[in-house]
């Protein structure tokens, strides 16, 4: 099973849009990575750059929230510690086990199964906030 956006993901704010396309783009990016059994340094690249998006994405949500102009921070802050707990299983299986199919199956299977949950959400009801953001 691969990650991969579809139209359905799509809120009508391009920014937003382009941010969710990217995490998604990054979380198949992984998967491949370890379906592959890529090397370790090659699936750490791939792991640290999901996180690295992963952190920046939530963080704009936040100082949109925090800015009293967002009303999805609740939704956002369950979407984050939802990821956080499928990475941290997964960090702590790959260390154990290496790269392998059945890592990148479970892992596909549970960030398909968050990006269904949590793209686009509640989030469509930002749209006024990324709009006009520069």
């Amino acid at each position: 099973m691969g990650i991969a956006w579809q139209p359905s993901m799509e809120t009508g704010a391009p920014l937003l849009d382009a941010q969710h396309r990217s995490l998604v783009e990054r979380a198949a990016a992984l998967v491949a990575a370890i379906e592959a059994r890529g090397e370790t340094p090659v699936v750490e690249r791939a792991l640290r750059e999901f996180g690295d998006y992963s952190v920046r994405h939530f963080s704009i949500d936040e100082d949109c929230s925090l800015r009293g102009s967002c009303p999805a921070l609740e939704w956002n802050g369950t979407a984050r510690a939802a990821l956080i707990k499928i990475m941290a299983g997964f960090r702590r299986d790959f260390e154990r086990g290496g790269a392998s199919p059945e890592l990148a199956e479970s892992l596909s299977c549970q960030l398909s199964d968050w990006v269904a949950l949590y793209i686009p959400g509640p989030e469509t009801m930002v749209r006024p906030c990324v709009t006009t953001r520069r």
